[in-house]
């Protein structure tokens, strides 16, 4: 023998390598295949990677997956460049020659493989490949180097899948024409200073009222902010959120790590809190300039009295529209309280008594006598227990208007 055995099959291996060059493959079993028809067979699932992309790109949590695979990525690429060091912090000088001492390199970061969303598992990529034109008569002893092939496209096929993903990630997520995002900053600031408005007037309500009206504001008022924060942050991050139909907390893994903890409490504080200021404080949080492009402001004093006012004008437009016994008392109260303590009103109907019951107190005899008055035929109207006529229901918005603009005004 010429040479041993080990020997002889590195040799083997050295020269199919060399056979190979750029045309061809060599796969485990030996068997050489040509770089052109890998390169067709993988085309070949082009309509399939781009079928099942567009299908994922709606899976929060594929999405999620391959967010953690790009960022795994970027912190690979950086950690794997060596980053100078001197000794003690100098470059000095070394022995005879004074040549400079050598630098010294920290080591790179190791990290956990993140794998990401993938296309097809081996088996199946080897399956699929049966079933093509080319490979439909491979013998039983065939599917060896059928699951080969499978094995030496898996990571092409997942990296085309990966890119295909992402396409339509920037598909579902592209940005809303300049007017639109004029839109939704314009009503994200609306809702944003109406809370502030609402938050004014709570100080007035004793703590068990306080406490019903504050879980109101944030499940309505602040629910809808939130949400129409979140749909702005998502076309920011590149994350499918549907203000309709996804989950608030979908939007989170998306976010930059600082901003996460400000996105989870104010989805704690809209589902299960009762704090107003806090809600409002985490907000500001949240949409401060290092974390999204959205300017929220809070109202300078002038533009402030423009927002009461332009509240004040729509409800007096309800009050004299509105047909209801009951949501003529809500509008009431609510025009009163604005008048009284210049802020909003925004709670539950079996609030209203409340607020009736503290807006009377600054009221003449007259005027408490007829509101309790006709107050108590709106709760016989509710309760069904008599219809409120025409005629009353004119009294009450009469009153009302009275109040708030003083009877000489309203009978001008």
């Amino acid at each position: 023998e010429w040479c041993e055995p080990a020997d002889e099959a590195k040799l083997v291996d050295r020269f199919m390598e060399s056979m190979a060059g750029e045309k061809y493959r060599v796969l485990p079993s030996k068997a050489l295949i040509s770089v052109e028809l890998l390169n067709s067979l993988l085309d070949q699932f082009s309509e399939r990677i781009t079928s099942k992309a567009a299908t994922d790109a709606a899976n929060p949590k594929i999405l999620a997956s391959l967010k953690k695979f790009d960022d795994a990525s970027v912190m690979l690429a950086e950690s794997s460049k060596p980053s100078k060091k001197g000794k003690g912090g100098k470059r000095g000088k070394g022995g005879k020659g004074g040549k400079s001492r050598d630098m010294d390199y920290d080591e790179p970061a190791s990290f956990a493989p993140v794998l990401g969303p993938t296309f097809l598992a081996p088996d199946q990529v080897a399956a699929e490949l049966a079933n093509f034109e080319l490979f439909k008569s491979a013998e039983p002893k065939e599917e060896e180097t059928l699951g080969e092939i499978g094995d030496l496209l898996k990571k092409q096929l997942d990296e085309k899948y990966r890119i295909a993903l992402e396409e339509e990630m920037r598909k579902k997520t592209q940005k809303s024409s300049k007017a639109q995002q004029r839109v939704d900053e314009d009503t994200i600031n609306n809702l944003y200073n109406t809370i502030i408005q609402c938050e004014k007037g709570l100080k007035v309500f004793e703590d068990a009222i306080r406490g019903q009206i504050e879980r109101h504001i944030l499940k309505t008022l602040g629910t809808d902010l939130t949400k129409a924060t979140f749909s702005v942050l998502a076309e920011e991050y590149e994350c499918p959120y549907n203000v309709e139909t996804s989950k608030m907390d979908s939007l989170v893994p998306y976010l930059p790590k600082d901003a996460k903890p400000h996105a989870t409490s104010l989805i704690s504080s809209v589902t299960s809190g009762s704090n107003v200021a806090e809600f409002l404080e985490t907000y500001t949080a949240l949409t401060d300039p290092q974390f999204t492009q959205l300017m929220v402001r809070k109202l300078d004093k002038k533009k402030e009295r423009n927002l009461v006012f332009a509240k004040k004008q729509s409800l007096l437009e309800s009050l004299k529209t509105e047909e209801k016994a009951g949501e003529i008392l809500s509008i009431g109260s609510s025009l009163i309280f604005l008048k009284q303590h210049s802020a909003f009103l925004h709670v539950p109907g079996r609030c209203i008594s409340a607020v009736l019951k503290i807006v009377s107190e600054d009221l003449p005899q007259e005027e408490k006598d007829m509101l309790d008055a006709l107050q108590g035929e709106v709760v016989t109207d509710l309760r069904g227990d008599g219809e409120m006529g025409e005629e009353r229901k004119t009294a009450l918005r009469g009153l009302i208007t009275d109040i708030v603009f003083g009877k000489k005004e309203s009978e001008q």
